[in-house]
Parts: structure tokens; C-alpha cells; sequence
């Protein structure tokens, strides 16, 4: 299968695995009415549409190249959509440092649990990145991998591990979109550990759901 597309397919799967994370974060939240949870849905359900609507605008766009000479008009439009979507990033991680942050405030071993889980390539992909916003997505994505690891240290838990893994994976997806400068194929790596990430987060909240039904 061409490179391309695989990078393409991986990355509208992961806009359709956030928004199924963000469903079973508002499942938890309407059981257990952790604020946590509440934030984590709204997160992922913005990164969910982020992601998809990025995978729509870069098809669009690159329909729109071949069948059209660049104008200045249409980069601003490029620009414009790379911008929005680097936002709802930072909109969705600000959403997870929320909930991290109320974790830290949990009292008891059942919050103290749930709260740690709320917590081919197109050249056009390159248009959609701004180092200095990914900077910022990667601090907050650091903040909250720590503190995932220090709960799993502290706890030993599967559970815990499975946090950490999923945004450690979103980490290091940003790291690797970071070299995306110097060389194109960092894209397709960036996008098979954000889905590993997302995975993870997925396992979690499900066995949670399942375990507590």
C-alpha cells in the first residue's frame, strides 16, 4: 500500500478512535459525575473533529492543487485550516492538563483511580504545521506524561500503565511531527504512535466501563 495513503487512512482511524475515547469518557462521567472525565470528553471529542476535519481539508486541498494553479488566495486558506486545527490541539491538551490538575485534588482511592483515567505523505501536511504552536503542545503533553508516569509508579496498576503509555505515544507523536521539517517520513511515524496512543487510552476507559457496568 502506498505510503501516502496508509498515513492518510491511519489518521482519519484516529479521529474516529478519539471520538469513541471521548464517548466512553461521557459514559464514565454520567456513572461516576467526575469532573475529570467530563473534561477528558470534551478534549478528545475536539481532538476527534480536529483531526477529521484535517484529513478533510488536506484531500480537499490537494484535489484543489491539482486541478488549479496556486493562488495567494488559496494558501491563505491553507494556512487558515492549519491554524484552526493546530488550536483545537492545544484547546483539547489545555483540556487534559484540566483534568490532571483535578486528579491531583481527588480524594479517596475510587477518584484517585477514575481520575487518572480521565485524565505518502502529503506535502500539503506540511502546511498545516506551526513549530512554535507544537512546542507548546508538547509541554502540556509532557506535563501530563510525567504525571501519568508518577501515578503508575505510585500505583503498579495496568490501568496506570495504560495512561501513560497512551499519552506518552501522543508525546513522542509530537516530537517526531517536530522533525517533520527535516525529513517527510517522520509524519507516518508521528501518526502510528498517536494511534498507539489513542489505542491505550481506548483499552483503558473501555475496561474501566466494563468493570464497573
Amino acid at each position: 500500500m502506498d505510503l501516502r495513503l496508509l498515513t492518510f487512512l491511519m489518521e482519519f482511524v484516529s479521529s474516529f478512535i478519539s471520538l469513541l475515547v471521548g464517548y466512553y469518557a461521557l459514559k464514565g462521567y454520567k456513572e461516576f459525575s467526575i469532573k475529570g472525565l467530563f473534561f477528558l470528553y470534551l478534549g478528545f471529542i475536539i481532538l476527534g473533529i480536529g483531526t477529521f476535519l484535517r484529513v478533510f481539508s488536506a484531500t480537499y486541498f490537494v484535489i484543489l492543487l491539482r486541478a488549479l494553479e496556486p493562488a495567494p488566495h488559496l494558501r491563505n486558506l491553507i494556512n487558515l485550516a492549519g491554524l484552526i486545527y493546530t488550536l483545537t490541539q492545544l484547546i483539547a491538551y489545555s483540556l487534559f492538563t484540566a483534568t490532571y490538575i483535578l486528579q491531583a485534588k481527588a480524594l479517596g482511592e475510587r477518584s484517585l483511580e477514575l481520575g487518572m483515567v480521565s485524565a505518502g505523505l502529503f506535502p500539503i501536511y506540511g502546511l498545516f504545521f506551526n513549530p512554535s504552536l507544537e512546542l507548546i503542545a508538547i509541554v502540556m503533553l509532557g506535563f501530563i506524561t510525567v504525571h501519568s508516569f508518577n501515578n503508575w509508579i505510585l500505583k503498579r496498576r495496568s490501568g496506570s500503565a495504560l495512561v501513560f503509555l497512551g499519552f506518552g505515544f501522543m508525546f513522542l507523536s509530537h516530537l517526531l511531527f517536530l522533525f517533520m521539517i527535516m525529513e517527510p517520513v517522520f509524519l507516518f511515524f508521528g501518526q502510528v504512535t498517536q494511534l498507539a496512543g489513542f489505542l491505550c487510552l481506548l483499552a483503558m476507559l473501555a475496561r474501566v466501563s466494563r468493570v464497573h457496568a
